[in-house]
């Protein structure tokens, strides 16, 4: 489905009636919007970790502009702001009402505008693998980050330093996730990594446009301490991409958040882990859904 929201086409699916079933009543369950990361990647890798959260909230998929399914405005238009303000255009449109928002990788990003720039409508953040800034965060807590480089094989760091130093094109991004991809899973997990991101289209100019003037640009943690919402921020202690002290920042920096790190995970918990993360987020939906 898609919508016309400010100037462009949002698509989004829904999976998992509004309603269901309790002592002979039917009641409303609650609304998850669920946002993708990249920037320049589609919500589709995201369905298998998160399908099974539909017998306990609406789930509601969105590509952001510039996106996936989504139209193709000016790319100076695709910023965290506007997509933010997407996302509130599409529940007032949908007639949603304190949705909880959960936001994967830069998909967070979004996620926390959302929260700063609509503090009445976002019920709940659930913050997955994503970071406060994309500059390094100190290492306050005396662990060291997880590496890349120590798991990479020569290949893997060769396409690494192409696309990171700024070579970003189909040939230069497919090789990186040719070579490198399983790794950003948990060793044990790797076989996760080509079935989830199989189901998901990659936007090569939305990824130029993020890695040039998005991300150097984008760090919240002065602005932490305004979000209102409860968070629930989850990470694994496996990720490179967005390191458990990221997490801890945020974490740390959000008044009502709530932290769970998994052992066993990388940077995509909800399909490394599946029942820790249901778990976890389900009882945090529950609690502040009542």
């Amino acid at each position: 489905m898609r919508a016309t929201l400010n100037g462009t086409q949002i698509y989004f699916d829904v999976e998992g009636g509004g309603l269901r079933e309790s002592e002979g009543h039917l009641i409303e369950k609650p609304t998850l919007i669920a946002l993708h990361g990249g920037l320049g990647i589609d919500h589709g890798y995201l369905r298998p970790g998160l399908g099974a959260l539909r017998d306990h909230a609406q789930v509601i998929y969105v590509d952001l502009r510039g996106q996936g399914r989504s139209g193709r405005p000016p790319l100076a238009s695709c910023t965290l702001e506007q997509m933010a303000d997407d996302l509130a255009a599409l529940c007032e449109l949908l007639e949603i009402e304190h949705p909880f928002v959960f936001g994967h990788s830069a998909g967070g990003f979004v996620a926390m505008h959302m929260a700063l720039r609509h503090p009445r409508l976002v019920r709940g953040l659930i913050l997955s693998n994503s970071s406060p800034s994309v500059k390094p965060i100190p290492d306050d807590d005396g662990e060291p980050a997880p590496s890349f480089a120590s798991r990479a094989s020569p290949a893997a760091l060769a396409a690494a330093g192409r696309l990171f130093g700024g070579e970003v094109t189909r040939e230069s991004v497919d090789d990186f996730f040719k070579e490198a991809g399983p790794i950003h899973a948990a060793p044990s997990h790797m076989h996760v990594i080509d079935r989830i991101l199989s189901l998901a289209s990659m936007d090569i100019e939305m990824m130029q446009h993020f890695m040039s003037k998005i991300g150097p640009s984008y760090d919240l943690r002065p602005r932490l301490a305004d979000i209102a919402a409860p968070a629930l921020v989850i990470s694994g202690k496996w990720d490179w991409v967005c390191p458990p002290r990221a997490s801890r920042a945020i974490a740390r920096g959000i008044p009502n958040a709530t932290l769970l790190e998994v052992a066993d995970a990388g940077h995509f918990v909800f399909s490394e882990e599946p029942e820790q993360f249901l778990d976890a987020v389900t009882k945090f939906i529950a609690v502040r859904a009542s």
